[in-house]
């Protein structure tokens, strides 16, 4: 086992008009591989395979997002039905799974990372919805899925998040923390937080499948610079939980 570290389609130019290009220097930068949107790799089926055909051919790793909502966060907030996020996310793990199997000598794809659900939603829904979207995923020819702990989203609380895993169990999770640090608008290192944040971290732990190495405080999600000297206890901080996960992990 070995830690792989792939860098986030934001910010990244020239995905779609040069692939090839673009993909080469991610691997330059000394990355193992790419986070990226069905939308960020093309808008037809023949555009995204050339892309993971690419992305095969420079021997990187693929981790493909689907949304149940709102797709890359752009244009404005929808509120829909549940069973419109199930059918959603359904479709985009049938678009992901078309890619992962369309390649002839193996798939760089390996794993999917879903944002799912409503932050509106109860914990009954959340239930229902979760259990259908596991379904859902094993239904499909894919590589892990793991569920994003993402403001907006049904994992947007750590508290929300506890409940959910203990009563779905096979829920797996992309441990964003910089999210519920900005949401609760704390490092959870209150006398207060002692009583029960290391339980629920240990809960994270077990059920986390990917990482997302981002550095954020209590309002600001995600900050410049993480190694400049005003931002050493927070990067310390997530340097220990990021520790957490790996060694639990590994």
């Amino acid at each position: 086992m070995r830690l792989r570290v792939l860098r986030s389609a934001w910010g990244l130019t020239g995905l779609r008009t040069d692939a090839r290009r673009a993909l080469a220097g991610v691997r330059e930068a000394g990355f193992d591989g790419l986070e990226a949107s069905l939308s960020d790799i093309g808008s037809t089926s023949a555009e995204r395979r050339d892309f993971v055909a690419a992305a095969q051919a420079e021997d990187l790793s693929l981790i493909l997002s689907a949304y149940s909502s709102w797709p890359n966060y752009e244009g404005d907030f929808e509120s829909i039905p549940l069973d419109a996020h199930l059918s959603n996310l359904t479709n985009e793990f049938r678009a992901i799974a078309a890619l992962h199997t369309s390649l002839p000598a193996g798939s760089p794809i390996i794993g999917v990372n879903a944002h799912s659900g409503s932050d509106a939603w109860t914990d009954s829904e959340n239930v229902d919805f979760f259990a259908r979207a596991l379904e859902a995923s094993d239904g499909c020819e894919l590589p892990n899925v793991s569920h994003e702990t993402h403001r907006a989203r049904a994992l947007c609380c750590p508290f929300v998040t506890a409940r959910l895993l203990a009563a779905v169990p096979r829920l797996r999770l992309t441990s964003d923390l910089s999210h519920w640090v900005l949401g609760a608008e704390r490092m959870f290192d209150f006398p207060s937080d002692a009583e029960w944040w290391p339980k629920l971290l240990d809960a994270v732990v077990g059920a986390t499948a990917l990482t997302h190495a981002r550095v954020g405080a209590p309002r600001e999600i995600q900050v410049a610079d993480p190694s400049a000297p005003e931002h050493a206890s927070l990067l310390a901080a997530y340097e220990a939980w990021w520790e957490v996960l790996w060694t639990s992990q590994a």
